[in-house]
This record gives structure tokens, C-alpha cells and sequence, in this order.
């Protein structure tokens, strides 16, 4: 069998691996902030270890299922790390789940152990525990066997309580390790020893707007190397100090931000709250370098930043990008970007930080991440196309997640392994990928195939423009009209007539858009990972222009 080498660092990428070579290389560096609670690489280290012990002294090991709601905090990686350091497969809970989320969750996912925090701005995860899972009403004691819930033997609150059915942590969990003494620092050694890059070490579920989420595998192995590779191409570097807002409980905060920083070194400062003056004090007080989040999170700090009088234009991530070889601005017309997904562990399509597009490649997102192929094929098909034809993008490698969980692999793969993403594009032939659109996204007006993505980008050229969706509409004859939705840039202002000329000088005659929406940023209604709810957004476009759908 051929022994096929896969890019990655030095060690055996596990998790514990990449954080005792942190602790190698950054011992007294600090790795985790907020507030007062500040701790070093050392100290997480030494922190996770005692969580570890105490958690594999509750019977948690390999394979172990634990469920981790908990807003962005120290306390969220040091769980995490101490949880994945022995094996267990750790599901991240999105903060914003509902009671009948938190069921649906707890009940899929074969959760053993539960671990949530008592409460979190106006969230209440308590009572919305209690809502969620009926069976803890009349509980007298912490060990539990729910009927509906029936693989669940514990939940640990993170924090004062008075429910009879929890363990309180990490007083509970410190406690356990203390009971059992033969569970010492060689033994949780060993334990670590038997972890392997193909064990499966946590769960995303991705976001979406209507139907239950997926629930995305990956391994130690795809954690670890996805993120190693990446820094040739991000701007994560040593003594990097990163406002940290993306949550954890979804890809970015990990891949983005939490990896990043044990791989070189950098510094995670969470804020508090997410209000604009707290940020603000965050990055005044910490010394921010580094800003990574959604772009709809960097427009309105920038934002708020410029009516505060903050200067932001040293921090990567909210500065104009500049190309990092001549110091230069890079104009619009040459920047570029990245494209992956969750299934991916992050972009399958990459380019480097801080560098222009080739002249003439302005829009592309990228070539292939070095040990991940991508192929365009006739979605109707599934043969193969030439460079420059539009067709789906199908992608495979190793940093494909291992599988859905309670999937089949042909539930998901094609009989050659490749993953159908359902992003519709083209592969010029120097290797760069332009995004179309999201096959179930095209627009049909006139009997013409139209791609919302390729008329956002045209209007997103425009300096006015700060965010420009595209829709769809039903009508009688053109069987769908296309639609722009258009939020003005601060202290700017557009007209549709402007915006309908700037189309037409890009684009054929049948996807100028019919009409012209313009709505502020607020108005946009969204899920919580910031994606556009385009029925939502339909419904409202259709009742502004006084059109049935």
C-alpha cells in the first residue's frame, strides 16, 4: 500500500501533543485572558491535566461523548484540552441553542457527560437545561438514567448551583481525582500515549436556517495538520495578541483563532461581553494586534472604532490589507480571499495573507491547500470538466471530516471518496478557484441560470457598498426576477441607477438586477453564525416591493 505523506508538524499530531509543544517552546507566554483569570500555556497545561485526571476518574475516557455549552472563555479550552488530552469526543453546543435544541443535541449525539456554565448574559442554561430534559424534574441525586436521554449519566455546572441533579465543577471533577490516587500523573501519561491522529476528537454542528444541523466529525489528525498548514497562509504569528470573538463552539474560534495560537505561540483575549465598549477596552488594555472574525463583525467594529476615535490600523483583520512584500495597499480590483467549509476543517481553497491576485485573477479564492484535491463536474453527471467550465465543486484529502456523525460514508461520498460540496465554480487553468454560487442558490429568470455570488461580487466593488445579497423573486412572466439587496457603506450613499450601470458594465444583459432594495445592516435578518436567512430575507424584500412569494 503506498505510504502516502501528509504535511503537518514534527510530532504525532494529537491535541496533547500540540499543547506540550507549546508548552515546550512558550512556557511563560500567556495563552488565555480575560478579565483577571490569565494563564500561561504552563498553566493551562498544568490546569487541563488536573481536569483530565479528574475526568477519567468519572469513568470519561476514549470515545467518551461530552457535550460542552459554555460561552467564550479560559474555562472553554481548558475543558476542552483536558477532555480530548484522554481520548473523549467532545460536541460543541452552540450558546444560542433553545430547549428543544439542547434535547435534540443531548439525545443525537449519545452524550455521556454534559458540561454547561450556570448562565451567560440574559442565557439561563439552567432553567433551559430543566426545559430540555423533562426527566431531571424530581432528581435527587447527580447520577443519572433518564429514559428519554438514556446514555446521559452526568451534568456538571460549571459554577455555583443548587440543583440536586448536577455536579458542581471544577470543585466535583477536582474532587474525583483527589479520591482516586493511582490516577497519577504517569497513568494519565499512558492514557495519552493510546491517543491516535485518527480518533475522533470533536463534533461541529453546522449552522442553518431551517432544517436540524449536521453533525461534522474530525480527528485529531485533521485538527492538528489542517491548522499547522494553514499558517503559511493566515496571519496568525508568534506574539500575536487576538481579540478572540468568534465562538468555539463553531469552526472559526478553533481553526481560525484556538489552533493558531498553540502552534505559534499567540495570545486568545476574550472579552467579557460583546458590547462595542468592552472590545474597545480589550483592545486598549491588552495591546491587540490581531482580529479575526465574521466581515460583517469587522465592518462594525471599524465602525464603531471611527466614531469612538480608536485607532485601529495596527490590528490585522481590521486594517485595509496591505501586500506584504511591498507595504503597499492592495487595491480592491487585486484583493482575494479563501473558501472551505466546515466538512473541510476551514479553506480547501486558499491564498496567502497579505498577497495580491495575479493581474487579471481579481475575485478568485485560491488554489488547492496542499494535499487536497478539488475536481468541476457536470453536477447532473458527475463527469469531470476542462479548466474554465462552471460545474460543482468536489473536493477530498485529509482534511475531509472523517464522517457525519450517524452517517454512512456513501450517505456522503462518492464511490471515489470525494466530498460533493454543493458549491457551484470554475478552476481556471493556473489552479484558481472562482466561487459561482451554491447550486441550490441559482436563479432562474427567463430560463437563464443566474448566480447571485457573481452579482454580489460586482456590487461589492462598489465603494458604497458594504453588503449586497441577491435574490430571487417569483414572477408571473420571467418565472423569477433577480433582486439586489444593498446595505450603503457608513457615511456613503448610492443610488440603484448607479448600481444597475456598474452591472452592466460587468455583467450579461439577463442578470442586471430587476430591482434595487436598499436596508441598513440591522434590518438583515440572520442566524447566529451571521449567514443570511435568504427565506426570511425574501419574505421581507417581497413585502417592501408589495410582491407575493
Amino acid at each position: 500500500m503506498m505510504d502516502v505523506q501528509i504535511p503537518g508538524p514534527a510530532y504525532v499530531p494529537t491535541l496533547v501533543n500540540t499543547l506540550k509543544s507549546a508548552v515546550e517552546r512558550f512556557p511563560d507566554t500567556e495563552f488565555l485572558v480575560q478579565g483577571s483569570r490569565r494563564l500561561t500555556f504552563r498553566q493551562a497545561e498544568e490546569e487541563s491535566a488536573a481536569l483530565a485526571k479528574g475526568l477519567l476518574a468519572m469513568g470519561i475516557g476514549k470515545g467518551t461523548r461530552v457535550g460542552l455549552l459554555m460561552s467564550n472563555k479560559p474555562d472553554w479550552v481548558v475543558i476542552f484540552l483536558a477532555a480530548t488530552r484522554i481520548g473523549a469526543l467532545v460536541v460543541t453546543m452552540s450558546t444560542f441553542y433553545q430547549p428543544p435544541e439542547v434535547d435534540w443535541a443531548v439525545e443525537f449525539h449519545d452524550l455521556d457527560t454534559l458540561i454547561i456554565e450556570p448562565r451567560y448574559l440574559k442565557n439561563h442554561y439552567v432553567e433551559r437545561v430543566e426545559v430540555a430534559l423533562p426527566g431531571l424534574t424530581g432528581q435527587l441525586t447527580p447520577e443519572l438514567y433518564l429514559s428519554e436521554h438514556p446514555y446521559l449519566r452526568r451534568i456538571i455546572i460549571w459554577g455555583d448551583h443548587d440543583r440536586s441533579w448536577a455536579l458542581t465543577g471544577p470543585q466535583q471533577v477536582m474532587d474525583a481525582a483527589a479520591a482516586k490516587p493511582q490516577i497519577d500523573g504517569s497513568f494519565l501519561a499512558k492514557v495519552e500515549e493510546s491517543v491516535h491522529p485518527s480518533d475522533p476528537a470533536l463534533v461541529i454542528c453546522t449552522s442553518g436556517s431551517t432544517a436540524r444541523p449536521k453533525s461534522v466529525v474530525h480527528t485529531h489528525g485533521t485538527v492538528v495538520r489542517a491548522t499547522f498548514n494553514f499558517l503559511d497562509y493566515f496571519d496568525a504569528k508568534p506574539g500575536n495578541r487576538t481579540l478572540h470573538v468568534m465562538n468555539l463552539f463553531w469552526l472559526g474560534g478553533i481553526n481560525f483563532n484556538l489552533m493558531p495560537a498553540l502552534h505559534v505561540g499567540g495570545t486568545l483575549c476574550f472579552p467579557e461581553n460583546p458590547t462595542s465598549a468592552e472590545l474597545f477596552r480589550v483592545v486598549k488594555e491588552e495591546g491587540i494586534t490581531r482580529f479575526s472574525a465574521w466581515s460583517t463583525q469587522g465592518a462594525e467594529l471599524r465602525q464603531a472604532a471611527a466614531m469612538e476615535g480608536l485607532d485601529v490600523s495596527h490590528i490585522s483583520g481590521l486594517a485595509p490589507p496591505v501586500d506584504n512584500v511591498t507595504g503597499n495597499p492592495i487595491p480592491s480590483e487585486r484583493i482575494q480571499s479563501w473558501i472551505g467549509m466546515t466538512e473541510t476543517f476551514g479553506p480547501h481553497s486558499i491564498n496567502r495573507y497579505g498577497t495580491p491576485a495575479p493581474h487579471g485573477k481579481g475575485g478568485n479564492l485560491g488554489r488547492n491547500l496542499p494535499g487536497v484535491e478539488r475536481l468541476i463536474v457536470d453536477p447532473e453527471t458527475g463527469t469531470p470538466l476542462p479548466s474554465g467550465e462552471v460545474g460543482e465543486l468536489w473536493v477530498r484529502g485529509y482534511t475531509l471530516m472523517r464522517d457525519y456523525y450517524k452517517k454512512e460514508r456513501h450517505e456522503f461520498l462518492t464511490c471515489d471518496g470525494f466530498f460533493q460540496t454543493g458549491d457551484t465554480g470554475l478552476i481556471d487553468k493556473d489552479g484558481f478557484f472562482y466561487f459561482k454560487g451554491r447550486r441550490n442558490d441559482m436563479i432562474k429568470a427567463a430560463g437563464a441560470n443566474v448566480s447571485p455570488a457573481e452579482i454580489e461580487v460586482v456590487l461589492m466593488r462598489h465603494p458604497a457598498v458594504s453588503e449586497a445579497i441577491v435574490l430571487g423573486l417569483p414572477d408571473p412572466q420571467r418565472g423569477e426576477i433577480v433582486v439586489a439587496v444593498v446595505v450603503e457603506a457608513s457615511g456613503t450613499s448610492v443610488t440603484a441607477e448607479v448600481l444597475r450601470e456598474a452591472t452592466k458594465r460587468a455583467l450579461s444583459q439577463y442578470k442586471i438586477p430587476s430591482e434595487f432594495v436598499f436596508l441598513s445592516a440591522d434590518e438583515i435578518p440572520r442566524t447566529h453564525s451571521h449567514k443570511v436567512k435568504k427565506p426570511e430575507l425574501q419574505a421581507l424584500v417581497a413585502e417592501k416591493m408589495g410582491r407575493s412569494i
